[in-house]
């Protein structure tokens, strides 16, 4: 094993490696929520939601084409940078001939798929852009600790997005306009990302190699991880699919106007722990401390996160939805109300998510997300006839706290335990004392409650918890291991 799987955490190499994927993934974001929102007033809630449809189609199609290789490879090329140029050119062979096995699949759905001519195209051209997803390089850089080739691959892929978006859609476009754009934008992005890797990181050119013995190799690795990643797929994007067949209304486009918001936010939580896997595969090799230092602060900063924002953004959820996407869609805030307690739920679970990858027990992983996955499917099933984009909603929220729960078992049966009870001890008081304190004040007026409810908590946070979450900061300002 090379030293640098030995190598300790480093807390301001971790700070600054956030902060160039927050910076990027913001800007990113921040365009693709403004391109979203054009294309929401622009076209309606029922053209809309044939297009949030269309996209959670297609993540069932394009997660097959990584198939957790992305994750691995960082994982591998963290522990042994030795293997990096091997690793590139089998992983890009591999997931070039995944996509084309995934592309051949979405032909199928699309013939036998009961939808209108302009959404089969849409799908197709979609699933064109597809032979460009092995030459999305961002989990190379991620290997080398090189976010800020990360952050500005997503700004690449989601400027030309948007760009092209308010320069050709208008009322009325044709929804192929929107797939033929999704093409270009890959293109540019697995551009860019080859020339990172050529021309700066000076590695040569990710020439696919398709070599039997080694790739099978890789899939026996992967495989887990990219089956769990698609059973987290169902849990996030199943109950959309189900309600473009059930409910190909309105309701479509408001569930699909509040998943596009939270899925946005919950970006966020996946990079947060994108940047983190490295630093916890580097702890696989080190005390049992490490971890448990590691993972006590991270657990607070997303304990104290979660529970401050899932509260205010569900009791303003009608003036957010009209706010961000107009007055046709303020009817769906029920379903934006539910979901976005999902972003807490999240954010505590993917510590243990990422431990089990970081420690090799990809496979309970894959067994235990499959479970909160049929959970999610059973629940779409019940509730999304009886309460359309509602339902959906509570569905997806029980699930991911299914998974919470068997993960968090998991970690401590394998691994070592990792507790969370005293990291949210703090967060659930603030939130007890400022849900008391909006009973009080919401009587005379709304407004002035979110905002006392706010500074309640913000003020129990500053006592308890603040002072150690300001030292783990500065820590990581000035280079001093956790």
């Amino acid at each position: 094993m090379s030293a640098t799987a030995n190598r300790p955490v480093e807390p301001k190499r971790l700070a600054v490696n956030f902060f160039y994927l927050s910076a990027g993934e913001f800007g990113a974001k921040l365009l693709t929520f403004a391109s979203f929102t054009y294309l929401a007033r622009t076209l309606g809630p029922i053209s809309y939601g044939a297009i949030e449809f269309t996209l959670a189609v297609m993540v069932f199609f394009t997660l097959p084409t990584d198939l957790g290789l992305g994750m691995y490879g960082a994982r591998e090329i963290a522990r042994n940078p030795s293997d990096a140029p091997r690793l590139l050119r089998e992983i890009t062979g591999l997931r070039l001939l995944l996509s084309l096995c995934s592309m051949a699949l979405l032909v199928v759905f699309i013939l036998v798929v009961h939808k209108s001519p302009e959404q089969k195209l849409l799908l197709g051209l979609y699933g064109l852009s597809l032979l460009g997803t092995p030459y999305m390089l961002q989990w190379f850089f991620q290997a080398h600790d090189q976010m800020h080739w990360v952050g500005a691959a997503s700004i690449v892929r989601q400027a030309g997005f948007a760009l092209l978006v308010f320069a050709v859609c208008r009322a009325g476009s044709p929804l192929i306009y929107i797939g033929l754009i999704e093409c270009a934008s890959v293109a540019a992005t697995a551009a860019f990302c080859i020339y990172v890797v050529t021309g700066q990181m000076r590695y040569p050119w990710p020439v696919p190699h398709v070599g039997i013995a080694g790739l099978l190799g890789h899939v026996r690795e992967a495989f887990p991880i990219g089956l769990a990643e698609l059973a987290w797929a169902f849990m996030w994007y199943f109950c959309t699919v189900l309600l473009g067949f059930l409910s190909p209304d309105q309701s479509l486009g408001w569930f699909g106007a509040s998943h596009r918001i939270v899925m946005g936010m919950h970006t966020f939580v996946m990079l947060y722990f994108f940047n983190l896997l490295p630093s916890i595969s580097r702890c696989a090799a080190l005390p049992e401390a490490h971890l448990l230092q590691l993972m006590d602060h991270s657990l607070r900063f997303a304990a104290w996160t979660g529970l401050f924002l899932a509260p205010i953004l569900s009791l303003l959820a009608p003036q957010v939805l009209t706010l961000v996407f107009g007055p046709s869609f303020h009817d769906g805030w029920g379903s934006f109300a539910v979901l976005v307690w999902v972003l807490p739920v999240a954010m505590l679970s993917g510590h243990h998510r990422y431990i089990l990858v970081a420690y090799n027990h990809q496979k309970w992983l894959l067994m235990y997300t499959s479970v909160a996955a049929a959970v999610a499917v059973v629940l779409a099933f019940a509730l999304i006839p009886l309460f359309k984009g509602t339902g959906a909603a509570w569905a997806l929220l029980i699930a991911n706290i299914v998974n919470f729960v068997l993960v968090y078992f998991a970690v401590r049966k394998l691994v070592v335990e990792v507790p969370v009870h005293r990291q949210l001890l703090g967060p659930f008081s603030a939130l007890a004392l400022a849900g008391a304190s909006w009973l009080v004040v919401a009587r005379w007026n709304p407004t002035a409650a979110v905002l006392t409810a706010a500074a309640v908590y913000i003020g129990v946070f500053i006592k308890t918890d603040g002072p150690t979450l300001v030292l783990f900061i500065r820590s990581f300002a000035r280079g001093r291991a956790v």
